[in-house]
């Protein structure tokens, strides 16, 4: 569904203008009063604009419990690491496999320290490479 109206230009200030529907007839106005920055006015401030609204539904699907479950995992393994903590890589068992396995595999049991934390994983220095891994990867290392 679309909506157009036309809106005048009623008030004009320092760093804005505003505009207001005019009542048609009977019915109220639907939108009522808008005010812009005068930046992104033309000028001079024209008298009138039409301003059309376009409802619609998302097209993003509500988040799977699968989904809540992983990033509540990962705020809370976010706050439990710091750099220069010695962690363990692990398998990914909470949200399934985040990269192929071939990828994962040559990593699994080596352990590191954290150079920086990023807000869905860290940044972890194996030996003599460095490698971004999620926090459902990594565990603190015993």
């Amino acid at each position: 569904m679309t909506l157009m109206a036309t809106l005048t230009l009623v008030d004009e200030a320092e760093d804005s203008v505003q505009y207001a529907e005019q009542s048609k007839g009977d019915s109220p106005p639907a939108i009522g009063a808008v005010r812009i920055q005068r930046w992104a006015v033309p000028k001079p401030a024209p008298s009138a604009i039409r301003v059309t609204l376009d409802f619609y539904e998302p097209t993003q699907p509500a988040p799977t419990h699968l989904e809540s479950a992983v990033a509540h995992v990962s705020r809370f393994d976010e706050g439990a690491l710091h750099q220069g903590d010695a962690v363990a890589i692990v398998k990914n068992t909470t949200a399934g496999i985040k990269y192929p396995p071939e990828w994962l595999q040559q990593y699994l049991g080596r352990t590191g320290t954290i150079l920086w934390t990023t807000a869905g994983g860290a940044m972890v220095k194996l030996d003599d490479e460095a490698t971004w891994f999620p926090y459902a990867e990594l565990k603190v290392a015993d």
